[in-house]
């Protein structure tokens, strides 16, 4: 399931890239959120306990709004409308950060214990991945404000989306939650979205990419990667996230849209790798008691 959501994620991001060249980064978002929406909405109500489940996940429009706000509007608009201020290698490297907000946050404010072991690969893997994203870092991109809106609203947002997440609506599937929280994300995000809208309405390709991108990427990895938070936590779900844009950098290279990979990147892939596995790879001896 990790090497899924991973392989997903980078789907998002190669697509998206090239949707957001030619688009406005805000029409892709809601228009991306809008279709996977429609279509989880589809499956779920296709069965009678989905339909119950839609309705008792709806029952709770507070978490609905905070969560959808947090985990899909908020982490959206942020890193989009801080990519301008301070770059994409500069967001990357924030957004790396993700494992240990979730580690501190959880300490802080849901009593969630990491060990030493956890703890050592969350840090070993931001810092690996915050190391590739500033190879391609241009010292104009540094922006105070941009990058407090990231951290802020990506980072910290998504972290603190994790818990709440599975300690409000973990006994619902997310098939049934998954739908309401995107539907009240596209309701947070069409105003910021509609000048844009107005002003330079999307081409025919542009809708058709976007459709593919909600529809048949981003449903898919949402699922998923929910899955494993329920699963497994927030800590290991955005641990494992870090290898994504590994991922997207190999694939652009097996592609050959990008040169091969410098052994300084190679170098910080395995690093991040390696953390990554302290993180999620359980010992043998805590696997035996256990079972």
């Amino acid at each position: 399931m990790p090497a899924v959501l991973v392989l997903l994620l980078s789907g998002t991001w190669l697509l998206s890239g090239a949707l957001v060249t030619g688009t406005d980064p805000l029409i892709v978002a809601v228009g991306r959120t809008a279709v996977c929406c429609a279509v989880l909405t589809a499956v779920a109500v296709s069965t009678a306990d989905g339909r119950a489940d839609l309705r008792r996940a709806a029952a709770r429009p507070g978490t609905v709004w905070l969560l959808g706000l947090l985990g899909f509007a908020g982490y959206a608009a942020g890193t989009l409308l801080a990519i301008p201020r301070i770059g994409t290698s500069l967001t990357n490297l924030v957004v790396a950060l993700m494992p240990c907000a979730s580690v501190a946050v959880g300490a802080m404010f849901f009593g969630e214990r990491s060990g030493p072991r956890k703890v050592a690969g969350a840090a070993l893997a931001c810092a690996a991945a915050a190391g590739y994203a500033a190879l391609g870092a241009d010292a104009g991109d540094a922006d105070g404000m941009g990058l407090l809106l990231l951290v802020a609203a990506a980072t910290v947002a998504f972290a603190v989306y994790g818990f709440l997440y599975r300690k409000r609506l973990s006994g619902l599937p997310p098939l049934a939650v998954l739908p309401v929280l995107l539907a009240a994300a596209t309701c947070l995000l069409l105003p910021m979205a509609l000048p844009a809208l107005i002003a330079h309405p999307p081409t025919p390709a542009a809708i058709g990419g976007t459709v593919v991108l909600g529809a048949a990427v981003y449903a898919p990895a949402y699922l998923v990667q929910h899955r494993l938070i329920l699963l497994r936590g927030p800590v290991f779900t955005a641990a494992v996230q870090l290898a994504v844009p590994f991922t997207v950098r190999l694939g652009d290279w097996a592609l050959d849209t990008a040169p091969a990979p410098s052994p300084a990147e190679l170098l910080l892939l395995a690093v991040c790798c390696g953390g990554i596995a302290l993180v999620t790879v359980q010992p043998q001896a805590r696997l035996a008691a256990a079972e």
